[in-house]
């Protein structure tokens, strides 16, 4: 593999290798210097000379792109709790559209185009009470939506996914996915979302950034419009990776093409730090669009190519399912203008009724490639570990965190045994493992599963056994990377935290 490296005086270099060899010559087709990403060899400068054609798809990967559908007959429909501040017993119902018209009148509070990036698409959400551990019936567009938020305090279960990559039958691509065919991750990735969230046995999941490498929005709809709307219609969450701000994954070669997380918050419609003060009924938008993605006054000097990055409170999130409390971050900010954000969480925490495990979700698990080493999540931890309220639970031994980047499905990397979790094994480069990895808050226990599927006998045998009776029925086929009772705070403990 061919590997170079650039740096502004000061900087990351940044590699380039044959992964990135179609973006970055769709860079230079955009004039952007090759000295910028070392990527100056005869050859690569020749191939964008030649149109990219030698480095990129011109087909789509011999497959059929998913046939077009009406917004009536295509729901991308997106469930997620609302933020910890608000009653329990509230979530956000998102559906983007390609037209401006809502797809059920009367029922979303705020309607508008995508603003900044991934402007093809529509957003219409709005926070709804449900009622807890009761099925919820709406219908959107045709469609029966059920709706389902556990009972707090009650065990659940999620789905962890993180750095998916997709050979898209759009024929579009950004960074190579070196497992895609292997795996068949465009087909197979969606069957393993649709079968494990389908049913009762999972109450939310989950991806954890670098959200298949999508500068456009095309890839991202592509494999949605492949994922059940029973799926969909499960609480989801998501937090930003390195791919989700510059799609090259670096802010040295950031472009202010880029989405810059834009496409991503919208996309997602997680109910974050920046909707804190959005109630049920409001039109105002859920999100901070006060900085522009190629607003150059807020560049950083010597970088005037790279992208803006929106208000980090787009991506700072926390909530609680059954439970379980989940708060979720970003690396590609500083430490000190997140501290408030870690306080007020932890502290928010601790006063929760019925919350006995509390599980960290970030994406970058070690520094560089736009984080800093006190934001990657195992220094992240050990700095949330120590506030009020986060510290409790980690003595409890009930503090966790999940995590990506490295692509690799494993437990406690980085020696933090019992304590962290990487679930990026989805297609691109390092271990070339596959599979689901699942935490499980139920019967007094927090335990992560793995079902391995990274050969074609596991995945058929895993699908068989869990289309057929959920995934609780399958145990037998999966590895325990955890399991350790729930210690649960006394109650008078609790009484003092409130």
């Amino acid at each position: 593999v061919l590997v170079a490296t650039f740096a502004a005086a000061g900087a990351e270099a940044f590699e380039y290798g044959a992964r990135y060899s179609c973006g970055v010559c769709k860079e230079l087709q955009q004039g952007l210097p090759c000295a910028r990403f070392g990527a100056c060899a005869a050859h690569v400068t020749s191939e964008a000379e030649a149109g990219c054609s030698s480095v990129c798809p011109s087909a789509p990967f011999g497959l059929a792109a998913p046939a077009a559908a009406s917004d009536i007959d295509w729901l991308e429909l997106r469930i997620s709790k609302a933020f910890g501040t608000k009653d329990y017993n509230l979530v956000r119902i998102s559906a983007i559209t390609s037209s401006a018209a809502a797809p059920e009148p009367g029922l979303f509070d705020y309607s508008s185009q995508f603003v900044h990036r991934w402007n093809q698409f529509y957003l219409h959400t709005a926070l709804k009470e449900l009622t807890p551990g009761t099925d919820m019936h709406l219908s959107i567009a045709g469609h029966d939506v059920v709706l389902r938020l556990p009972k707090q305090g009650a065990g659940v279960a999620g789905l962890l996914l993180a750095d998916p990559c997709v050979n898209s039958a759009t024929g579009i691509m950004w960074i190579g996915c070196q497992y895609g065919n292997e795996f068949s991750t465009i087909t197979n990735t969606p069957l393993l979302i649709n079968a494990f969230a389908n049913g009762t046995d999972t109450d939310f999941w989950s991806i954890s950034g670098d959200n298949f490498y999508d500068r456009s929005g095309d890839i991202t709809s592509d494999v949605f419009s492949r994922i059940s709307l029973e799926a969909k219609s499960k609480i989801f969450n998501a937090v930003p990776g390195n791919h989700d701000y510059w799609v090259l994954g670096d802010p040295m070669v950031g472009s202010t093409a880029d989405q810059c997380g834009n496409g991503f918050m919208q996309w997602y419609g997680q109910d974050t730090l920046a909707a804190a003060n959005v109630s049920p009924g409001s039109a105002t938008a859920p999100f901070d669009f006060s900085i522009a993605p190629s607003d150059e006054a807020t560049l950083t000097t010597g970088q005037h190519w790279s992208c803006s990055k929106p208000a980090q409170s787009n991506f700072l999130w926390y909530n609680q399912v059954g439970n379980l409390g989940m708060v979720g971050q970003t690396g590609a900010y500083a430490l000190s203008e997140t501290k408030p954000f870690m306080r007020e969480a932890c502290s928010w925490a601790a006063a929760q009724p019925g919350l006995e495990v509390l599980l960290l979700f970030g994406h970058w698990d070690v520094p560089g490639l736009g984080a800093s080493s006190r934001m990657a999540m195992p220094q992240w931890y050990t700095e949330m570990a120590a506030l009020p309220g986060c510290s409790a639970f980690d003595q409890r031994g009930m503090l966790k965190f999940v995590m990506g980047h490295t692509h690799c499905n494993d437990p406690h990397p980085h020696g933090r045994v019992g304590e962290g979790f990487r679930v990026a094994g989805f297609g691109m480069e390092g271990c070339g493992n596959y599979g689901m990895p699942i935490v499980d808050t139920t019967e007094d226990r927090v335990r992560f599963w793995y079902f391995d599927t990274s050969s074609s006998a596991l995945l058929d045998e895993v699908l068989s056994c869990v289309s057929r009776g959920g995934w609780r029925s399958c145990t037998s086929l999966a590895t325990l990377w955890l399991d350790q009772p729930i210690t649960k705070v006394a109650l008078e403990e609790h009484q003092l935290v409130i």
